[in-house]
Formats: structure tokens, sequence, C-alpha cells
């Protein structure tokens, strides 16, 4: 028999040996992860904390503990959903959960009723449609795995029909409890979540305009935050006054104008005579935003700071700062309004109940589209979601094979560690096992309060989930020391010994881990091919921006404002997107020829490319810079005495026709999307590019239509217009000799060999950032001058 099919298994096995050998030898799998003391959110945590405590201290109050419990089976999970989301995303969220939770509740305790064999395939069904959920975002994953955790604890205690009905109508009643407080909570916190999310906006751009000034003069530009977290503001509290959300609206807009500007005017090298000043003003807005008071007064402050500020008349950056003022001046008359209480008229679009409706159903439409995309194996979340059914469902027969007391806690434990990144299953497994061992030991201290009496255990169960709720986004083992601690007072409650749950639970929690980290290793979802698809569709996105920018950019008359701010957050996603997969790879042991070195190389080419576009955008939007002594038609063309017309072909000062320049433009932007495509099909095929078009010589051809036959020195418009071609020429250069050279590496008997990393999975991971990403900056180019393709620097 010929060993030939058998060499790629071998090689497979080889491969995992020596990448488990170098994450063992180095111990950074033993890793406990970030504490964000942060990230603490007491208000919250009360508010779940008191929603799982209420059926408890109910059930005991009328005699009927164990009714208390099952709905306080259903309040737990609801009351972590209860973190994800905003204001009414949040309600749906738990009440999609909630539901969910009742359907599998009913259908494991039938299941183990009816003959626990019967389980493995509701533990199948459940654990994919869990894992699937992962493509419609965080909040569904999030719901769609307590429905998972819900059906194992549901087959725990196996009920008749009828008894298991009741015991869903309770885990029910539970979860929408914690709804009900959620929406109470809006009373209280009405403007509170809007206000604050703006505040952290606004902070980012202080330390952004701050963090530009500091920078070595050799250092490129870096564009700002890619994106604020916006979701309070676009799904703002619905008690709140609709001029308020209205003005929330407005700040977050004038925030993303100030982003661009702020952008632009960084990209001329640090111009700290106004950036230090302008930080200063947009941390007085985050401050005056969280100030619930007295915002009047803190606005006329802003506003005599911002008249202080003097711009240089002659200086090339001076129509951004412009801009940058006037947009800062329009975020502080929006901040003086905060304190008025009227009935003035809002821009905001009425949205009407069928529209409202058809909404819905759209958004259901596509959820639904987007799950039947994702089954199968053809996706990474497909992958994901039939790797943790067929892990979850050996755990089921390894739990009904063995019988183990708590079996259950095998295909837990599994639910919760298996993730879909490396990284993420790694450290959840180790948190999960840390926690449980120190939350064992809490635990059993906790106990010994039923001697204490029933209420005081119940008043421990209570106070100890509301300390799980409040550090659940501080560090996972943490909220892994405190959900055994309250596991094993809850049985306690039950009845069981103390001793025996910690026991069981120790054991599941030990198999059910071992059992997520060897599904993973023999089927892992190594980030190397999303990260290829997240890159390719980096450069693509940045492309189409640039090309919208540069065709507006001699037509702004003709420009689509919506089409190009629409483009803009798509990129934004896009860079968003390929840097977290760059992070991700550098968790992951190093796999050749997709690295993180490679990636963080290529995003730095990204953030250039980003920068630039938007030193476009703010010039786009600045009417200095539109008005250079002429104005543009909608064909691009100028008249001599600066007036738009078709029929114009000289521009006021002598240069070449517009007319020639606007083709020019156009032919420049069809290249670089032509070029972002082949780079894009080079991350795709991981091959080196080919036939990049020749961007250099279009860039040459626009030079010459801006300065003429007589090498018309330029000002203005021109100015930006061609060091932002300039820039974007180096930086697609730049991206190709990148891949040209590390994709052009030799293929041994092992596989690609990287030459810049040694062992795999260390090297990356000591500082695999690129110190240098090769070009400069088109403010430091701004004259737009042709120069020789680059030598990219890893």
């Amino acid at each position: 028999m010929s060993r030939e099919p058998l060499s790629p298994i071998a090689a497979w096995f080889r491969s995992s040996r020596r990448m488990l050998a170098a994450e063992l030898s180095q111990g950074g799998w033993l890793n406990f992860g970030a504490f964000r003391w942060s990230d603490i959110d007491v208000p919250r945590a009360l508010r779940a904390g008191v929603g799982m405590a209420t059926p408890l201290a109910l059930g005991l109050a009328t005699n009927h503990l164990e009714y208390g419990v099952f709905a306080a089976l259903g309040a737990l999970p609801a009351g972590m959903v209860s973190f994800q989301g905003a204001s009414r995303t949040r309600v749906t969220a738990v009440v999609f959960a909630s539901v969910g939770m009742a359907v599998a509740t009913l259908v494991g305790g039938v299941c183990a009723y009816l003959g626990g064999w019967l389980l493995f395939p509701a533990v199948l069904l459940f654990s994919y449609l869990g894992g699937l959920m992962v493509t419609l975002g965080q909040r569904f994953l999030v719901v769609g795995l307590q429905w998972a955790i819900q059906l194992v604890i549901a087959s725990a205690i196996p009920l008749a029909p009828g008894d298991a009905g009741l015991r869903a109508l309770l885990v029910l009643a539970g979860g929408l409890w914690q709804g009900l407080l959620v929406v109470a909570s809006w009373t209280v916190t009405s403007g509170n979540q809007e206000r604050n999310s703006l505040a952290v906006a606004y902070r980012l751009l202080a330390g952004y305009a701050a963090d530009s000034c500091r920078l070595p003069a050799s250092s490129g530009p870096v564009p700002p935050p890619a994106v604020f977290d916006s979701q309070a503001v676009t799904d703002p509290n619905p008690l709140l006054r609709a001029q308020y959300r209205y003005r929330f609206l407005l700040l977050l807009q004038e925030a993303d104008r100030i982003r661009v500007s702020l952008a632009a005017v960084a990209g001329y090298r640090p111009q700290c005579t106004v950036l230090e000043p302008v930080a200063g003003i947009l941390a007085g807005i985050a401050d005056a935003l969280e100030a619930r008071r007295g915002h009047d007064a803190l606005a006329g402050a802003l506003q005599e700071r911002l008249a202080a500020i003097d711009l240089p008349a002659d200086a090339p950056w001076r129509w951004a700062a412009a801009a940058l003022l006037g947009e800062l001046r329009g975020s502080v008359r929006t901040l003086r309004r905060l304190d008025v209480r009227d009935t003035e008229p809002t821009a905001e679009p009425v949205s009407l109940p069928g529209h409202q409706r058809g909404a819905r159903r759209s958004a259901v439409k596509s959820s639904l589209l987007t799950l039947a995309a994702n089954v199968g194996t053809s996706t990474e979340a497909g992958r994901h979601a039939l790797r943790l059914a067929l892990v979850a469902g050996i755990g089921e027969i390894v739990a009904q094979a063995s019988g183990l007391p708590h079996g259950y806690w095998i295909v837990l434990t599994i639910l919760i560690v298996l993730r879909p990144d490396y990284a993420s299953t790694i450290y959840r497994g180790v948190q999960r096992a840390g926690g449980t061992v120190i939350g064992g030991g809490l635990g059993l201290a906790t106990a010994l309060l039923l001697h204490a009496g029933t209420a005081v255990l119940v008043a421990a169960v209570g106070v100890t989930m509301t300390v799980a709720y409040a550090v659940i986004a501080v560090n996972y083992l943490l909220f892994a020391v405190f959900l055994t601690d309250f596991v094993v007072t809850l049985m306690a409650l039950l009845g069981e010994t103390a001793e025996q749950t910690v026991t069981a639970r120790l054991m599941g929690t030990g198999i059910g881990a071992a059992l997520a980290l060897i599904g993973y290793l023999v089927w892992p979802s190594w980030e190397g091919e999303p990260a290829q698809q997240k890159l390719a569709r980096l450069f693509e996105t940045q492309a189409h921006t640039a090309a919208l920018a540069l065709r507006a950019y001699v037509r702004p008359g003709a420009m689509d404002a919506r089409a190009l701010q629409a483009a803009s957050r798509t990129t934004r996603q896009a860079r968003s997107d390929a840097e977290a997969s760059a992070d991700r790879l550098n968790d992951e042991p190093s796999r050749p020829p997709m690295t993180a070195r490679l990636a963080y190389s290529l995003t730095g080419v990204g953030r250039r490319l980003a920068h630039t576009s938007l030193t476009l955008q703010a010039a786009l939007e600045s009417t200095h810079a539109r008005a250079p002594g002429r104005s543009l038609g909608a064909d691009g063309t100028a008249g001599a005495d600066g007036t738009a017309g078709a029929d114009a072909t000289v521009r006021a000062n002598g240069e070449a026709p517009l007319n020639g320049v606007a083709a020019a433009t156009d032919r420049f932007a069809d290249g670089i999307q032509t070029a972002a495509q082949v780079i894009a099909g080079s991350l795709r095929s991981l091959r080196p590019p080919s036939d990049m078009p020749p961007l250099r010589e279009m860039q040459t051809v626009l030079y010459e239509q801006l300065t003429g036959p007589g090498q018309v020195p330029l000002t203005g418009l021109d100015t930006v217009l061609a060091g932002a071609t300039d820039e974007f020429t180096d930086a697609l250069d730049t991206a190709a000799d990148i891949l040209h050279r590390r994709l052009g590496t030799t293929i041994t008997g092992a596989g690609l060999e990287d030459p810049d990393v040694g062992r795999p999975g260390r090297t990356s991971r000591d500082d695999p950032r690129p110190v240098a990403d090769g070009g400069n900056t088109a403010a430091e180019k701004h004259d737009g001058k042709p120069r020789q393709p680059p030598t990219a620097k890893l």
C-alpha cells in the first residue's frame, strides 16, 4: 500500500508537534490576560445582580425556593446579555435570549427525561446554532451561547414535559424580568450613556492632537482613531427628548469632521501652535459633556480659547486649520444648546410605523441570509460552528458514558472555552481552569453560611453574582472565580453538599477545557486565511475611497457627499478589521508567509493611504481649499475669470486647461484602483503581485498638467492634489514591493521558510511591527514632484 496518501497527514502532525513544543517551551500559553479595572461597570452590575437575586428572594418568601432557582437560572444569563447593545438593541437582545433559553430549557429537560442519549442531537443542534451566531456580531454570539448553555443546564434535572414546560416559563420570566429592569434604568440614566460615549470620542481626538505634537519630525503622521463607539448615540435612550437626541447626533457628526481636519493639519508636520490649544479645547468639550449642568458657561470659556488661536496668513496648512477651527466652533455651539429645554423642531427624519416595520423585516431577512451564507465549511464562522458542535457532542458522549456526577460541566466548559480564534481559546481555557480552582475554594467558604440560615445564603448568592457581573469585562479569570462561587452556593441551596459540587465542577472543567483545546488543535482556524481576505479588502476599500475623493476633488460641484461618507465608513471598518487581524496573527504561532510581521507592514501602508484620503476629504470640505482663485464646474473645467463652465479652456494663471487635469486625475484614480486589485489578488493567492499599473508615470503626467508648460509653482488646491497623488503612488508601490519580497521566498521541504522569523511563533511576538513603512508623507512632499519608486522597509 502506498504511503503517499498519508504524507499530508503525517506532515500536519509533525507541524502540530513542533508548534505545540514551541508554545510549551516558551510558557506564553500560561497567560491570565490583562486586568482592565477601568471597565468595571458598577451600575449595570447592580441592576443585573438585583435581577438575578429577586427571583431567589421571591422563591424563599413563598416557600417555593426551587421555582426561584429556575427563574434565577433564566435571569442570570439574561443579565450577561444585558451588557450587550445600547438601548433598544439591549432590550431586544435580552428578549431574544430569554425566548431561546425557554425553548432550550424545555428541550433539555424533556430529552433528559425520555432518555439521556437523546441529548446528543440536541447538543449538536444548539451548539452549532450558537457558534453560527458569531456571524451576526458579538451581541448575537452571546445570545446564541446562552441557548446552548441553558439546554445543558436543564438536562441536569430531567423533568416530564409538563414540569419541563413550567420550568421553561420560569426561565422566560426570569429573563424578561432582566429586560424590564433595563427599561426601568432608562428613567435613571437618561442621557448618561450618550454623553459618556461622546466624551470618549472627543477625548480620543484630544489625545490624537496632543500625540501629533510629540511625534519626531522624521516620522510620518498617523491617522486618527478609525472608528468611534457611536452605538449609544445612534441607539439612544427612547425616553430622551428628541431635541437632545438630535444635538447628540450633531456632536457625533462634528466629531467625525474634526477627525478628518485634524488628520489634514497633522499631515503638515507637528503644528503645535494650533494642535496644542485644539487638544485642550477638545478635552474641554469632553469634560463639559460629562457634566450634566453648566454647559453655557463652559461653552463660553471654550469659545474664548478658540478666538485666541491665530493662524499664520501664509501657512500652507491654513486651509485645514481654518476648517478645523470652524468645526470646533460648531461643536461648541451645539454644546451650549444642551442646557436649553425648548420645543424647537429637529432635523431628525420622522420614522413612520410602516417604515419601522419594513426596516425590521429587512434586518431580520438580512440576518437570516447571513446565517444561511455561513452554513458549511467554506467560511471561518461555519467551520467554528461545526467544530463547536462536534466537540460539544463528544463532550456529551464522554459525560453520558462515564457517568460522572454533574457531567454537564464538561459540555458547559466546552461551550465557554472554545472560541473562533486561537488566542481566546488558549487563554479562556487557562482562565476557566484557574477561576474554577480559586472559585471552588471560595464557594466552600460561602456555603458555610448555610449554618447561618437560608436567607443569608440567598443574600450571599446575590452579592457573589453582582461582583461577577461587575468584573465580567475586567478579566474572565475573575468572572470564573465568582461564577464558580455562585454555582457552589446555589447548589448548596438545592441540597447538594459543597464538597460534591466543587469536586464535580473541577473534574468537568478539566475534561471540558482539555477537549476544547484538543478540538481546536485538531481542527484549527488560523488567522492566516482570514487575514489575507481582510488585508485584501483593506486595499480595495482604501483605493475606492481614494478614487472617489480624487474625482470629487476636481469636480466639487458634482461630488456625491453621501457616497464618499459611506465609502469612508466602510474603509475605516476595513482598516479596523485588518489591524485586529494582525494582532490576532501576533498571538498565534507563526505560519509563513502570512505572518504578523507582513500584516503589520501592510497595515502600516494602509494607515498612510487612510491619512492621505483624510487630507483630501478635509480639503474637499474646506471652502478655503476650493477657491484658490477659481471655481470648478461639474466637468472639472474652470473659466479664465474664475467662473465655472464646460467651455473654459485656460486657467486663471495661464496653466494647462483644467479639463486636462481632470482627465489625468481620472486616469490616476483608475490606476490606483487597478493597483489595489493587483495587491488584493496577490494577498488572496499568496503570490507576488504582477502587472502593476504604471502609477508613477500617471502621477508624473498629472503633475505636468498641474504645473503647465512653464512649470509654474503649485499653490493651494493644486498642492494638495499633487501631494496626495504622490503619496498614493508611493504607498501602493511600497505595498507591492513588500509583497514581492515576502511572497517571493523559496519553498523548502517543510514549507515556506520565513527569513525574518526564527522559531515558530516566537520572533514575531517580540515586536513584529515595522520600524518604518517606507516613503514619506504627503505633507513632507507637498509639492508632489515625482519621486523614484520606493524600497520597502520592514
